[in-house]
């Protein structure tokens, strides 16, 4: 992970340069000819208005020429009369043909004049339109396309060369302003903060994979430590039953030694389910309306006889605290929380469970009189098998998961943690639900594993 972490990515690797640089000239080169034939049709759409406007003015200007020409000299006139590629008619009142200069020619376009004496002066063009023109000068056209192209792709090729080659230029895991255009600065700065925040980023990722891997490491080896310890008292009350060793009025006490150590244990790999199962991301949860305060009684109900055991009193108040929820985890948050509370308490000592709710949030305070925790030790009391008082924490038989599935059950249910502790005074610690889980649209949607 390290190892890729810290590897430069470089320059604009060849490859993909060369296909940036296809791109480019791809679309100037297409946008060029595009630019050529729009300007070639614009050009002939232009031509072809412009040489239809001069047609009909001259055949107009020709036409009045040849009129008067037959008005004043008849016949002989209008066929000394010169027009080129001008063919004229002329048909007298009934329609008899008097005169035609060109017959058999292809008229273009013409124009008519009517005499004073009745008959019609038909004058038509004869000569090259300019589709005729274009296809005559299909040669020096296809040579003018030609050289368009060329020149386009020439064009396109330089720009593309001259975009792509300061982009190959800059070094992208150190980009440098001075190293590039104007141009480009404002893309090399952004790569430069880019870069930056990358590297928080991943040194923030080695961090956490650090701190993760302190965890699993310690978690093992505690896990290992616990499971260790009652074994190794089970074994050896074991072997000295086995042997004979024991005397028949220790034989008893050592049964029950061995029956207390298994219960230990059962407690120990039943939190470390719990655990692994409130870390499993994506869990499933069952949701359900729930009150806190009914959830808060049924657990002092089953720790009650602990309490009295310890001489501690356990109290509730509070409103009824209704959310939409997992009513597993809440319940072994309660446990958790209240159980704690208990077992770290002194005699004649009082635990308070408190629920009070608002208009979005509902919040479960567990309070006690009992030992307390020192300030420097709250931020790590919620890790696993951390223990503020190790030997009276044994004594008293807690697996030191306690607190970590209320950590995680909080976690998975959205809810926030507080705690509040004054050493020798005693210890509050409040949960805080939304009233609706987060993207819960009814009771009971998703299964619970």
């Amino acid at each position: 992970m390290r190892a890729a972490i810290g590897r430069a990515p470089g320059i604009l690797p060849g490859e993909r340069g060369a296909l940036l640089k296809q791109r480019l000239f791809k679309s100037i080169f297409l946008v060029a000819m595009a630019v050529f034939l729009m300007s070639v049709a614009v050009f002939t759409a232009l031509l072809s208005i412009h040489m239809n406007e001069v047609s009909r003015q001259n055949l107009h200007n020709e036409a009045a020429l040849a009129a008067a020409a037959a008005e004043h000299g008849g016949v002989e006139a209008l066929e000394s009369l010169t027009l080129p590629d001008c063919r004229i008619q002329w048909t007298d009142a009934s329609g008899v043909l008097l005169l035609d200069t060109a017959p058999g020619e292809a008229d273009r376009t013409q124009t008519a004049v009517e005499l004073s004496d009745g008959s019609t002066l038909t004058v038509s063009n004869t000569g090259y339109t300019l589709s005729h023109l274009l296809l005559q000068s299909f040669t020096p056209l296809l040579f003018v396309a030609v050289l368009a192209v060329g020149l386009s792709a020439v064009l396109a090729s330089r720009a593309a060369r001259s975009v792509t080659e300061p982009l190959n230029r800059i070094d992208f895991s150190r980009p440098d302003e001075r190293d590039v255009e104007d141009e480009l600065k404002p893309v090399v700065r952004r790569l430069a903060a880019q870069n930056r925040q990358i590297r928080r980023q991943m040194e923030d990722l080695n961090a956490e994979h650090d701190r993760q891997d302190r965890l699993r490491r310690e978690f093992t080896a505690n896990v290992s430590h616990e499971l260790k310890t009652p074994l190794t008292s089970i074994i050896g009350f074991a072997e000295l039953i086995r042997d004979g060793l024991a005397r028949p009025e220790d034989v008893g006490r050592f049964a029950g030694k061995i029956c207390d150590e298994g219960k230990r244990l059962m407690d120990l790999v039943g939190d470390i389910l719990r655990l692994s199962r409130l870390e499993e991301r994506g869990q499933m949860l069952s949701l359900e309306p729930l009150s806190l305060y009914q959830e808060a009684e049924l657990v002092i109900d089953q720790l009650a006889g602990e309490a009295r055991r310890r001489q501690v009193t356990i109290s509730l108040a509070g409103s009824r605290g209704e959310i939409v929820s997992s009513r597993k985890i809440v319940a072994e948050i309660l446990h958790n929380l209240v159980d704690n509370a208990v077992k770290y308490n002194r005699p004649g000592g009082t635990v308070t469970v408190s629920v009070s709710e608002g208009e979005d949030e509902a919040a479960l305070s567990v309070e006690d009189t009992g030992i307390g925790i020192p300030q420097e030790e709250l931020p790590r009391i919620f890790e696993r098998f951390y223990r503020v008082d190790k030997s009276h924490s044994r004594e008293l038989g807690g697996t030191g998961l306690g607190l970590s599935i209320v950590k995680h059950g909080a976690a998975c249910l959205g809810a926030k943690l507080s705690v509040e502790s004054t050493l020798d005074v005693g210890t509050t610690i409040t949960v805080t639900f939304l009233r609706e889980f987060p993207g819960a649209d009814a009771p009971n949607k998703t299964p619970e594993k």
